[in-house]
């Protein structure tokens, strides 16, 4: 009579466990990875600096895949009643409606917020490079 040896349940158990982390592991890697590096294809961010009334005027792009992720303007050196006003205005409308928008199909054309005419032209100069400079890049990638 031979002797036959039951499945050990508890092995079996850490089988299917192990094999479960391996999958897992190797699904979640690259999210992980794109999470946690710095040098990451996940959003690429243009940024220009031009000379407002106050002081500079920072406008920052950021895309990914193609599409507008965030667009902001920062003006903290400006007048607050007006450029800093101005600025505001461009985030809260045009800049806040272009996102999610496709990078190849934005208009470079900014108009100006009246009584803010330096504070405005800095800020269409710098939507202008930022937006140009994304777009060199898209088409870069797409060749």
């Amino acid at each position: 009579m031979a002797i036959q040896a039951e499945p050990n349940k508890n092995g079996i158990i850490s089988l299917v466990a192990m094999m479960i982390l391996i999958i897992l592991v190797v699904a979640l890697s690259e999210p992980i990875y794109r999470a946690l590096s710095k040098d990451t294809k996940a959003g690429t961010t243009y940024t220009s600096t031009q000379q407002g009334y106050g002081g500079e005027v920072i406008v920052r792009l950021t895309v990914e895949d193609g599409q507008v992720v965030s667009l902001i303007a920062e003006g903290n050196s400006e007048t607050p009643t007006v450029g800093q006003k101005a600025v505001s205005k461009y985030n809260e409308t045009t800049f806040s409606e272009l996102s999610d928008a496709y990078i190849d199909e934005v208009s470079t054309h900014l108009d100006a917020v009246s009584g803010a005419t330096i504070t405005s032209a800095a800020v269409a100069a710098g939507f202008q490079a930022v937006i140009e400079e994304a777009q060199e890049a898209e088409k870069g990638n797409s060749k």
